[in-house]
C-alpha cells in the first residue's frame, strides 16, 4: 500500500502510496507517464527504529497517515503501516489515544478517565520499564491535550492568529505518572492585538478546566495558559528568557527551571522552536547562568544519613516518610538538566539528556549507567507505591514508609541515594566556577 521514495545516495525523498495513486493521478485523469516526484508526498513523517510502537501509533492517528518510513542515520530501513500496529501490537493505551481523537464532545472526555487509570496499573504490574511508563502515559496526556484544543476551537471559532500550546515539567520530559498535574503555556505570534489575544485567553482557560475534569489536575505553581503570564506573544516570551537568565533570583529561577524544558503539541510548532533557539544562544552568551542552576541544583541531598540509614520527614503530616520526588527524582532531573545545557543539547527526557552528555564525552560510560539504573529503579519504586495506593482506595502520593520496603528495596534505593550524591559532587566541581 506505500513505497519509499529515496534519491541516488539512499536518502528519503518523499512516500507514495495506494490513495495518491488514486487521487492524484487516476481521480485527475494525469498520465501515468510523468515522473512520481510530481504526485509523491514530500518531507514525509518519520520514525527511528528504536522508538516506541506507541509513539508511531499516536503520529498516525494524530496526522491521519497509514504509513511511516523508519529511518536510521537517514538511510530508510524499513516502513510500517497501519495493518503492522493493527495485525502485530493490539496494545491498550493505543485503543484509547484513537478512543480520544474521535470523542465528538468535552462532556465525554473525562469517562475514559478511569481506562487511562486501568492502563497505568497493568504496565506496573506487567513490570514494564519505568521509561516506557513514562512515555506511554505522556502520549496519552498528548491526546487528551490536542483533542480538548480542538473541540474548544470548534466551540469558539478558528484562531485569529498562529499560536504554539506548549506543554512543560514532567509533560514536556515525556515522564507523565499519575500525580503530574498541567504544566502548559501558549506562544502567541507577534502579530496578534488585544482583542485576538482575549480569545486565547477565554480558550486557555476552557482547555486547562477540561483537563481537570480529566484528571490532571491544576498546576499549583499556576504554570498554566490559563494565567495571562503565560500567554504571551513570542516576543514577550524571548524577554522572559532574557530576564530570566540575566538575573536569575529566586522567583525567576523558579520560573525558569519550569519552562528551561517546553515542547509543543499543538498548533504553529516553529513559534517554539524559536523561542528554544533564543534561549539556547543566551544560555551560551551568559556563562554566569549554568554556575547558579548548579548551585541551586546542589542544595539539596539525597536522604541518606552519613551512616548509611535513610534520613526522614521530621514533622508534618507525612512524618518518618521518605519524600521520593524531592528529595531523589527531582535531584536527578536537576542534574540531567545541567548536563544537557553545558552540551548545548536540546532533548528534554532525562535519559535522554544524559546520553547526550556521554556522546559529548562530559559523562563517563560507568557514571551514564549508574546514573539511569538509579533513576529508573526509583521511578519505579514510586509507580509501585502509586499502585499500592490505588490498590487501596487512596490517594497516591510521593511520600512512602521506609517499612514498605524489604532488604532487596532497602539496599538498591541507598545505592541509588549514594550515586546520585557521587553525581551532584561531581557537577559541583566541574560547573560551579564556569
Amino acid at each position: 500500500s506505500s513505497m519509499a521514495v529515496g534519491t541516488e545516495d539512499d536518502k528519503i525523498a518523499g512516500v507514495i502510496t495506494d490513495r495518491d495513486l488514486a487521487k492524484r493521478v487516476i481521480a485527475l485523469g494525469l498520465s501515468t507517464e510523468q515522473p512520481i516526484r510530481d504526485v509523491m508526498t514530500r518531507n514525509p513523517l518519520l520514525i527511528d527504529p528504536d522508538d516506541l510502537v506507541m509513539k508511531a501509533a499516536s503520529m498516525m492517528m494524530q496526522h491521519n497517515v497509514r504509513s511511516l518510513p523508519v529511518v536510521k542515520n537517514e538511510q530508510v530501513v524499513g516502513l510500517l503501516t497501519t495493518t503492522h500496529l493493527v495485525q502485530e501490537h493490539r496494545v491498550q493505551a493505543i485503543f484509547l489515544i484513537e478512543k480520544i481523537k474521535y470523542t465528538n464532545s468535552l462532556e465525554a472526555l473525562p469517562a475514559l478517565t478511569a481506562e487511562r487509570q486501568a492502563i497505568f496499573e497493568a504496565l506496573v504490574e506487567g513490570n514494564v520499564g519505568s521509561q516506557i511508563i513514562g512515555q506511554v502515559m505522556s502520549m496519552i496526556m498528548d491526546a487528551y491535550n490536542r483533542r480538548i484544543i480542538q473541540l474548544v476551537e470548534a466551540k469558539m471559532g478558528e484562531p485569529p492568529c498562529e499560536y504554539a500550546w506548549v506543554v512543560a515539567g514532567s509533560h514536556a520530559r515525556n515522564e507523565i505518572h499519575l500525580l503530574s498535574d498541567q504544566d502548559n503555556a501558549i506562544i502567541l505570534s507577534d502579530e496578534v492585538n488585544d482583542d485576538e489575544r482575549m480569545y486565547f485567553q477565554l480558550m486557555a482557560m476552557d482547555v486547562c478546566k477540561w483537563l481537570d475534569a480529566c484528571g490532571y489536575s491544576l498546576c499549583s505553581g499556576k504554570y498554566m495558559a490559563s494565567v495571562p503570564k503565560w500567554c504571551q506573544p513570542l516576543s514577550v516570551w524571548k524577554e522572559y528568557y532574557r530576564k530570566w537568565t540575566a538575573n536569575p533570583e529566586y522567583e525567576r529561577l523558579l520560573n525558569i527551571s519550569v519552562f528551561l524544558e517546553v515542547r509543543s503539541i499543538y498548533g504553529a510548532h516553529e513559534l517554539s522552536e524559536q523561542l528554544q533557539a533564543h534561549l539556547h544562544q543566551l544560555l551560551m552568551d551568559n556563562r554566569s547562568f549554568l554556575p547558579i542552576l548548579t548551585k541551586e541544583a546542589t542544595t539539596i541531598h539525597p536522604p541518606l544519613g552519613i551512616f548509611n540509614n535513610f534520613v526522614l520527614e521530621k514533622n508534618g503530616e507525612h512524618t518518618n516518610t521518605l519524600n521520593i520526588k524531592k528529595f531523589a527524582l527531582n535531584l536527578i532531573v536537576d542534574l540531567a538538566r545541567i548536563y544537557s545545557l553545558s552540551t548545548g543539547g536540546s532533548a528534554t527526557g532525562t535519559e535522554e539528556r544524559f546520553r547526550y552528555a556521554h556522546e559529548q564525552g562530559v559523562l563517563s560510560e560507568d557514571s551514564l549507567k549508574n546514573v539511569i539504573g538509579a533513576y529508573r529503579f526509583i521511578t519505579r519504586v514510586r509507580y509501585a507505591h502509586q499502585l499500592d495506593a490505588l490498590k487501596k482506595g487512596e490517594t497516591p502520593n510521593n511520600n512512602i514508609s521506609p517499612d514498605m520496603f524489604g532488604s532487596f528495596e532497602r539496599k538498591h534505593l541507598k545505592d541509588a541515594f549514594r550515586i546520585v550524591s557521587e553525581l551532584q559532587e561531581a557537577v559541583k566541581l566541574n560547573y560551579s566556577n564556569q
